[in-house]
């Protein structure tokens, strides 16, 4: 089942001009911008919590001893954390008594990286989510297809 039903955009950035075909992207890596509106204040609190839903998304795609967390709990509420792995990286800022999250995923393909996001949609229960996304590398003149 896909959670994404409640998406209110996805935009695709392209960050670089493209003049006739004669640029060519060597993609590092994909990056979603994202924001939840309207989570449960409960989800988005203590960081415990929100160190939880991070891991719970990153399991799959990483094995838990290879996980990396950082997290920082604001008084009276809200948190900052990241959780990396060699393949994906998300951090999250939230305003709970908004029920709204900031957060950024950053994963080596894309469907890693979709993969993500419906876990952390199935674990911080958005009602709404808006996304941005863009393809993370370098382009060069002489570079075969990527």
């Amino acid at each position: 089942m896909r959670v994404m039903q409640n998406t209110c955009l996805v935009e695709n950035f392209e960050l670089t001009p493209i003049q006739q075909g004669a640029y060519k992207r060597c993609i590092w890596s994909y990056h979603l911008v994202v924001e939840f509106w309207n989570s449960p204040f409960e989800r988005l609190a203590e960081a415990k919590e929100v160190e939880a839903s991070l891991i719970y998304a990153l399991n799959g795609v990483a094995e838990k001893e290879s996980l990396r967390v950082f997290s920082y709990q604001f008084k009276p509420f809200g948190v900052s954390a990241q959780v990396n792995t060699g393949q994906a990286h998300i951090y999250i800022h939230t305003w709970p008594e908004n029920g709204y999250s900031a957060i950024d995923i950053i994963a080596d393909t894309k469907e890693r990286a979709y993969k993500i996001l419906e876990r952390l949609q199935e674990t911080l229960l958005p009602e709404k989510v808006c996304i941005a996304e863009v393809t993370r590398g370098l382009t060069q003149p002489d570079w075969g297809e990527t």
